[in-house]
């Protein structure tokens, strides 16, 4: 007989080999979850067979007979390669979430209610479901036959759904139209909201800041102060207030505000070909998997070929047989927060400027796995009352209580009746046209057309307000802050064919027709859009396609020069060890590019970053957070006119500007050696400057985050050409710059040859990580290599032939 040791080692033996083989087994199985794209299919609602080829990158070129077809064909690749983000994308906006993610436990339920809350609470998906009921012909018809092709693939799979719905043992419930309809709704709040930084303001008031140093720490670009309206401190209970930061706080990802983006167009007085060319490239949260998806779309009608969103059946952004169109954010404010009084005799009733009215109430049941709660949830004539989406922090016996009014939660909204016209046109003034009755988000959209036309608008609603700007939350029983109306669509900006033959958009100011409009407070500093009109005039009349995707990649950081003097005329070399002078004297040579390989753009990025808090940090405390953008205007200001700041109000000793701008230097330096070594050498703007790709489920998941999620180093920073905003995360012991927010896709358009375009796409076409298409692009994205998305370049071993069962 074995001995007892022998046989506890034989039995570890098996343990481990059947822990093995059932892993094995685990993942065989689920790398079956993979979609199938050769050969043929019989599916259910097709009129005619439909062939989808795919590229070496797995982008899908679309042959079909009608539009219908070509429809359902989008829905059923889309749900081949991106099912789990279809899944999260209308459960986030419809406020289901918990009830997938508590099958894993009641605390994993609880932590996403507050995303149900908020979405339940500001009615996305009801708004959805209203657009969809008075939908015209041509609409119902793309939304229902897309959904039709979603749930012709869920019909006919094989094999395991992708792993998060394994993991959540979770069956996704058949498509529906309004499905599709709710992301627009989510995109409204993101790059529409504003709405934290009114509350950001109101929180300063409530720790004591005046209206001078607000208006100060808020100015523009420009420097212009924004007009402060009458302070309305002490009107809301301090866990009133609370309630909603912490709202504003759990925003995820893709609800919270965020969005720039570089566009241009240059006449074909500009090109060699003679014909325009019009780049785009999008500046949203960097996520796992990618927002955007490649396809190309052919019927007998006409081509579409660019960047689809999973879930929705349009073009977002791309070309048709005649037009191509990109967007930007116009960083327009579109939300305004308004404090609402309760009328003190009958709580049900607020006050308004006409008398009292009474509350709209709504009951709202919520699933956590299996049990359920349920939330009432008010609506003033101004809008949903966000202190009740945070149920936790509700006040008993309030005074007041804030309500959020967006152009996005307004009746009326035919955006996506827009792109589908948009899709269609034939021309620029087409184009414009179909973006007459565009509403939310307001976007600026640049256009060229093959007969040689370029153009730039704002579209979207814009609310006239009966006083001021929307800048602070307005005292919603007096009406002064009120909403009259919509802004007349002849006073926004319209560029068309202007005599320097080209447009530019990078989130700064767009030159408006009527000159007194007012459109926000928040737009961004020039400095890509002169960086990008600079290289423009290099090109000359001769520019290209590929000097278009170069320019895309420019890693020159047009602020460097004037804040990198401003700075050094602070220092005295003689108080800096001979380390910080050789590193004071690199930043004086440095050409400003932000390159990965580069040690200068690290050093610049910490010192700036702690410069910041150390002037600002004083004032603001706690609140210094909610103020972490560092902003070269801001340096401006302070170290020329308003020195003052630099002066730290917790001391007795009244310090010059000269103090805080060498400590910021001195400590840099220190945290630069303690974490990245002694040797300048190994200190370079990559390891700190990495683009992660954090995916809603996996990145919570320990050792599955590092697995599945993507990390890889990148160039560019907030005012490159090539955006990589880095979150500044700045603790006692550590810090990082990670390039959370840039361009997931970037495109130019060559309206000389449309099938010439060229595109890059972060991470890869594929959400599932069992598929050749997961993340193969990534590299190429961080490098600056482009792709066709035509169909000379798929294979025929990869042709997917759909046909009518």
């Amino acid at each position: 007989m074995l001995g007892w040791g022998k046989r506890l080692g034989l039995g570890l033996l098996f343990v481990f080999l059947g822990l093995n083989f059932g892993l094995a087994g685990l993942l065989v199985w689920l790398s079956g979850s993979t979609p199938k794209i050769e050969g043929d299919v019989l599916v259910d609602g097709l009129t005619a067979p439909v062939t989808v080829a795919r590229n070496d990158a797995g982008v899908p070129m679309i042959q079909a007979g009608s539009d219908g077809d070509a429809y359902f064909a989008l829905g059923y690749v889309h749900a081949q390669d991106r099912l789990w983000q279809m899944e999260s994308m209308r459960r986030i906006g419809a406020g289901r979430m918990a009830e997938i993610v508590g099958t894993l436990s009641a605390s994993a339920g609880d932590s996403v209610l507050p995303f149900d809350r908020l979405t339940r609470g500001l009615g996305l998906y009801r708004r959805a479901e209203e657009i969809y009921q008075r939908a015209s012909p041509d609409l119902k018809l793309a939304l229902e036959r897309y959904a039709d092709g979603v749930n012709a693939y869920l019909n006919t799979r094989d094999g395991a759904l992708p792993p998060e719905f394994v993991v959540l043992f979770h069956e996704p419930e058949p498509w529906k139209p309004a499905d599709s309809l709710v992301w627009q709704q989510l995109m409204a709040g993101q790059l529409g909201s504003n709405w934290p930084a009114e509350l950001n303001r109101l929180r300063m008031i409530e720790a004591g800041l005046g209206p001078d140093q607000i208006a100060f720490l808020f100015q523009a670009p420009d420097s212009r102060k924004p007009d402060m309206p009458p302070l309305l401190q002490g009107l809301l209970f301090p866990g009133e207030i609370d309630a909603a930061t912490r709202l504003a706080a759990a925003l995820p990802a893709r609800i919270a505000a965020g969005g720039a983006s570089n566009a241009w167009a240059l006449s074909g007085s500009k090109t060699e070909s003679g014909k325009p060319l019009l780049a785009n490239d999008p500046h949203l949260r960097l996520t796992n998997p990618n927002l955007w998806y490649l396809a190309r779309i052919e019927t007998p009608d006409d081509t579409l070929a660019g960047v689809t969103v999973p879930g929705v059946p349009f073009l977002i952004l791309g070309h048709n047989n005649h037009i191509a169109w990109g967007f930007t954010t116009p960083l327009a404010d579109t939300q305004d927060l308004f404090i609402e009084h309760v009328d003190p005799n009958d709580p049900a009733r607020y006050l308004t400027p006409d008398g009292n009215q009474t509350f709209e109430i709504r009951e709202e049941r919520f699933r956590i796995g299996d049990r359920e709660v349920s939330e009432t949830f008010r609506t003033t004539r101004n809008g949903p009352v966000l202190s009740d989406i945070w149920s936790d922090a509700r006040q008993r016996g309030q005074k007041t209580v804030l309500a959020l009014s967006a152009t996005s939660l307004k009746p009326g909204d035919n955006s996506v009746e827009s792109v589908l016209l948009l899709n269609r046109a034939r021309s620029v003034d087409e184009a414009i046209e179909a973006l007459s009755d565009f509403s939310s988000p307001p976007q600026n959209v640049t256009l060229a057309d093959k007969d040689g036309a370029i153009a730039l608008l704002l579209a979207g609603r814009m609310p006239e307000r009966k006083t001021g700007e929307g800048f602070m939350p307005a005292d919603g029983a007096t009406g002064s802050g009120d909403w009259i109306g919509w802004i007349d669509s002849d006073r926004l900006p319209l560029i068309r064919n202007p005599d320097s033959h080209m447009v530019v958009q990078a989130n700064d100011h767009v030159a408006r027709r009527d000159p007194a409009l007012s459109l926000s407070r928040e737009f961004v500093a020039p400095f890509r859009t002169e960086r990008i009109h600079e290289r423009l005039q290099e090109f000359g009349s001769g520019a290209t396609a590929q000097a278009q995707t170069d320019l895309q990649m420019d890693n020159f950081s047009s602020d460097v020069q004037h804040t990198r003097e401003l700075l050094l005329r602070h220092l005295d070399p003689e108080a800096l060890s001979d380390l910080e002078r050789d590193m004071v004297e690199k930043l004086r040579q440095w050409n400003g590019e932000m390159r990965r390989d580069r040690l200068e753009p690290l050093v610049y990025t910490l010192w700036t970053a702690l410069l910041h808090r150390k002037i600002f940090g004083d004032e603001l405390g706690y609140l210094i957070s909610d103020y972490k953008r560092v902003y070269p205007h801001m340096f401006d200001a302070v170290l020329t006119d308003a020195q003052e700041w630099c002066d730290d109000i917790r001391s007795t000793i009244v310090e010059p500007c000269t103090v805080p701008v060498r400590d910021s230097l001195q400590e840099a330096i220190a945290r630069l050696s303690a974490k990245f070594g002694q040797n300048p050498e190994d200190w370079r703007w990559g390891k700190a400057h990495e683009s992660r790709f954090r995916h809603l489920l996996w990145s919570r998941v320990p050792f599955l985050d590092k697995l599945l999620d993507t990390q890889i180093a990148t160039d560019g920073g907030d005012f490159t050409v090539n955006r990589g905003s880095p979150a500044v995360q700045i603790s006692e012991t550590d810090f990082s710059f990670y390039n959370v927010h840039g361009a997931g896709i970037r495109a130019v358009y060559d309206l000389s040859d449309l099938d010439a375009s060229l595109f890059s796409l972060s991470l890869g076409q594929s959400g599932n990580p069992f598929s050749e298409f997961y993340h193969d692009q990534a590299e190429a994205w961080a490098n600056g290599r482009y792709r066709r998305i035509s169909t000379s370049e798929v294979s025929s071993e990869r042709t997917l032939t759909l046909r009518p069962n």
